[in-house]
């Protein structure tokens, strides 16, 4: 592919994209107010939660920490007051400027810098002393401390201390308190992985333009993390997947040196972050080579499911149903779905996961929301959430029983009362995109779930 197609595509979708659409510094005003509701009506003088690299939605949400560097770090939640970051001294210095876009404090902690350094001019603090700055010592009454986020994450260190000083029954792991509170999206937010969509969907048809025989899967995840920073996302939910052939076995395998071979199927992912919010695009493709009639209906059949999910979740947003439903029709569906297999049987595929996933300041990591045979409540009123519909085409002895090793749908929509969207533009089956220039989707080829949010395109 030329760079004058990369620069076309982004010529295209740059006019659609407001940089400037962020979280104020209100918003995580009226957040800090809600989390510190909750925690009174609970009895709790404090909360904590913790992150990294990896488990960073927590306080991305809280603090908009959304670029956190080498340690981890942590927030400390008053009932009333500022809530203060805590982090090593490296990473501090991004935190600190991440803190600008939310007002909320920094405080640097000993125990969050990296475990072999020596900082001789850090002003490291103590945990404690900082706990009795934010919420101060009664006489004859306990602090009681919440722990927002999962033990996965916490240092076994912090949790003792915080036992240790105000006393094993004082102190809680209180996860759902955050989760289902940041479930809910403002309409800022629903906006922000509008925007982060609409990036997706360029940076994946950059990547289908160069797919061919020959080229390597970091080549392609090159053209797509290349036009996902010229749009304005800052990182990634999960770096880019480009799995091709046999490697489609790696489900979310990031991109390789492999050379991408004729007649083989590729499975492609990208996940831009737009102002600290996530947005998807997944999909399965072939390079260079017919699709066969057995392939092809591999994938009608995972088109269906993406269908009978969509169907179900509209039905369930009107009705206000519980989740369930959405996840029991999934399943209803596979059940009379019967395909054929390499060696003329008829069974039915595979679905590694569950069909949707909640979203937000991380891809799929936001502990609350997922739809699964055991989600009695409805699906929250305002929420944004993902769709990911795959089949594994090997069984569990690892031998290939479809004429594909994986293939993926995965897009995200949007919730407003009962009302349903898909934010993606990308057709379900984007076959015809291989190998070719395209720079915008054509009309009669997009998604037929694609709704704007209400109020624009």
């Amino acid at each position: 592919m030329k760079m004058k197609h990369i620069e076309a595509l982004i010529n295209h979708y740059q006019p659609k994209i407001n940089r400037n659409l962020a979280i104020t510094k209100a918003e995580y005003r009226r957040r800090w107010q809600m989390v510190q509701e909750a925690m009174a009506a609970k009895g709790y003088d404090l909360a904590y939660a913790c992150g990294s690299e990896l488990d960073r939605s927590d306080i991305a949400w809280l603090a908009g920490v959304f670029d956190p560097i080498i340690e981890r770090y942590g927030i400390l939640v008053p009932v009333k007051g500022t809530p203060v970051v805590v982090a090593g001294s490296e990473g501090g210095h991004v935190i600190a400027d991440c803190l600008k876009a939310s007002g909320a404090r920094l405080a640097l902690l000993r125990e969050f810098q990296i475990s072999d350094e020596d900082y001789r001019f850090a002003a490291f603090e103590r945990l404690e002393d900082i706990i009795f700055r934010l919420v101060p010592f009664k006489p004859g009454r306990p602090l009681k401390i919440a722990l927002l986020s999962s033990s996965q994450f916490i240092p076994y260190d912090h949790v003792k201390l915080f036992e240790g000083r105000f006393g094993g029954e004082n102190v809680v792991f209180d996860v759902d308190l955050l989760r289902r509170i940041k479930y809910e999206k403002s309409m800022k937010e629903l906006q922000i992985i509008q925007t982060a969509n609409i990036i997706a969907d360029a940076a994946f048809l950059g990547m289908l333009a160069v797919l061919k025989p020959g080229i390597t899967e970091l080549d392609v995840a090159a053209v797509g993390d290349y036009i996902m920073k010229r749009l304005g996302a800052r990182r990634t939910g999960f770096p880019t997947i480009v799995s091709s052939g046999t490697r489609g076995r790696t489900v979310l395998g990031p991109a390789t040196n492999r050379r991408l071979k004729k007649g083989e199927w590729v499975s492609l992912g990208i996940s831009p972050t737009f102002n600290g919010y996530h947005g998807i695009m997944r999909r399965t493709v072939k390079i260079g080579h017919t699709v066969t009639q057995e392939e092809q209906a591999f994938l009608k059949a995972l088109e269906g499911l993406y269908q009978a999910v969509m169907k179900a979740t509209i039905q369930a947003a009107k009705k206000n149903l519980p989740a369930k439903y959405i996840d029991r029709k999934g399943k209803e569906f596979l059940e009379r779905t019967k395909l054929l297999t390499l060696d003329n049987r008829r069974l039915s595929p595979r679905e590694p996961y569950t069909f949707i996933h909640n979203t937000g300041c991380s891809e799929c990591q936001e502990g609350y929301g997922a739809v699964t045979p055991y989600s009695e409540e409805p699906l929250g009123r305002n929420v944004a959430l993902m769709i990911d519909v795959a089949f594994t085409g090997f069984d569990e002895q690892g031998r290939l029983v479809f004429p594909l090793e994986y293939a993926v749908i995965e897009d995200s929509f949007w919730k407003i009362g009962d009302q349903v969207g898909v934010y993606n533009q990308m057709p379900l089956n984007v076959q015809m995109f291989v190998g070719q220039e395209v720079v915008s989707i054509p009309r009669d080829k997009i998604n037929p779930y694609y709704r704007p949010l209400p109020g624009g395109d």
